[in-house]
């Protein structure tokens, strides 16, 4: 019953303060957001007893912080993906360019790039960062240019080239 009586006693005080608040406001251009405001106020004062009653449990916030970590991961993991995606592709149109400079057709070359397993495992170019390796795939003709096209490739490039020939 003393809950009762201190929830009555709550709204009272409530109304009351709203009461004097809506009459002393100065200018009539707030009133609208006032009204919102002190309705706000009152539906606190008239819904505080249910918060007593309402046990919520304790947040878990290891899991929490696991999901958000979770997530996190998905979301960088998706974002380098699509980075090396573009990366890759971005190489395969510059050496399929520089290739096509040098008199070989779009359609007789393969490029594959690779991520090597150790890092330095990359070529002996002089601008070759290690941890790629683009291999190139050209005609068996072309095998007699392999030190002046793996060459070109690398300084285009920036990585490690590996020029394989096939018969057809």
């Amino acid at each position: 019953m003393d809950e009762v009586h201190r929830w009555v006693f709550t709204i009272c005080c409530g109304t009351l303060l709203c009461g004097v608040v809506s009459v002393l406001l100065p200018s009539r251009g707030m009133e609208k957001l006032m009204q919102m405001v002190l309705g706000l106020f009152m539906l606190c004062c008239i819904l505080l007893p249910a918060e007593q009653r309402l046990r919520l449990p304790p947040l878990e916030l290891d899991e929490a912080g696991a999901a958000a970590e979770r997530a996190a991961e998905e979301v960088t993991g998706y974002f380098l993906r699509s980075t090396v995606a573009k990366g890759e592709e971005a190489l395969r149109k510059e050496a399929a360019k520089e290739l096509g400079e040098s008199g070989i057709k779009e359609g007789d070359i393969q490029i594959y790039i690779e991520a090597d397993e150790e890092e330095g495992a990359g070529g002996s170019g002089e601008g070759a960062s290690p941890g790629f390796t683009a291999r190139v795939r050209l005609p068996k003709e072309m095998e007699n240019r392999d030190g002046e096209l793996r060459e070109r490739l690398e300084k285009r490039l920036g990585i490690a080239v590996r020029l394989d020939y096939s018969e057809e």
